[in-house]
């Protein structure tokens, strides 16, 4: 028995480099294999080494397999990735681009912007609106949206500065000002349907 143990041991010490390799240690690593070489290394018949090689050949099949799939799966991952982001950059949400032809009206001025609504309230009413005695004016006024009424009345009531009106509303002064050019601009071409 101890006989047998050494043959073992000096059959492995042998041969360590290809013991050592990858698929040969993965094969080894199996309790059954492991003892059909182990075998074979004490009974080295035809019978033991066929056993030895037939099961050696299903488990590198077997880890070619796995390989292949592995590689399908890591492959087709990337390639769905890839898919995923070339989907997702051709439907940007574009919250400037306008909603007519005019370019007048965003979808970004009609999302309601709710974490200022409290905080705003001692600035907005009581304003701009109720103070317009001409008609088609107030009818001018009231085709604005929300945020560019909000906006004239801060500029044109409450007197603030376009800085400040940024700050109040966190947003940039760039785009208050593109409010406030709209709301001109369409004051302006519906005043100016009036005076036709």
């Amino acid at each position: 028995m101890k006989n047998d143990k050494q043959k073992i041991e000096e059959f492995f010490y042998r041969n360590n480099e290809q013991v050592n390799n990858p698929i040969i240690k993965s094969f080894l690593s199996d309790s059954q294999n492991l003892y059909l070489v182990q075998k074979a290394i004490l009974y080295p018949t035809d019978l033991n080494k066929k056993l030895v090689d037939e099961s050696f050949q299903s488990h590198y099949i077997n880890v070619r397999k796995i390989k292949y799939v592995s590689n399908l799966i890591y492959f087709f991952s990337l390639d769905f990735d890839k898919k995923r982001r070339r989907l997702q950059n051709r439907s940007l949400l574009i919250l400037d681009k306008g909603l007519s032809e005019e370019g007048e009206t965003t979808l970004k001025e009609l999302i309601e912007d709710t974490r200022n609504e409290n905080g705003l309230d001692h600035l907005i009413g009581g304003g701009l609106l109720d103070n317009i005695e001409d008609v088609q004016l107030l009818k001018s006024l009231q085709k604005l949206t929300v945020k560019q009424l909000q906006i004239l009345e801060m500029i044109y009531v409450k007197e603030l500065s376009i800085k400040e009106i940024a700050q109040l509303l966190q947003t940039t002064p760039q785009n208050i000002s593109n409010h406030h050019r709209k709301a001109l601009n369409k004051l302006n071409h519906s005043l100016g349907k009036r005076e036709e």
